[in-house]
């Protein structure tokens, strides 16, 4: 009963024979360059995101248990701003990628 719930059946469009060049994809389009790049830049954000979580979550565990020590607040402040200009630096690359896609001729904009 999962099974079914959760594969989809994907059937060919067309065949080798007629020159097809796409497969049809479960995730909608085809399974060609731009749409690969694009689920692993979809991917790689989701990761980027997880990791961002996990070190402001770390940061603050660091500074809760701190004990009033100084250097040890310091140190998950450093982990704290350095997550945080991560993720800036990673969003500005991602909004440039949606500049650059929308302004090359045949770019794919990435949902930007």
């Amino acid at each position: 009963m999962i099974n079914t719930l959760l594969v989809k059946k994907v059937f060919a469009a067309c065949s080798v024979s007629s020159g097809c060049t796409t497969v049809s994809s479960p995730f909608g389009g085809g399974l060609n360059l731009p749409n690969i790049l694009h689920m692993i830049y979809i991917v790689f954000l989701f990761i980027v995101g997880l990791v961002f979580f996990i070190l402001i979550v770390v940061s603050g565990i660091r500074i809760i248990s701190s004990g009033g020590n100084r250097e040890k607040i310091a140190s998950a402040q450093k982990t704290l701003v350095s997550a945080i200009i991560g993720l800036v630096i990673i969003l500005l690359a991602s909004v440039i990628l949606g500049l650059l896609g929308s302004i090359i001729p045949g770019g794919q904009n990435f949902g930007l």
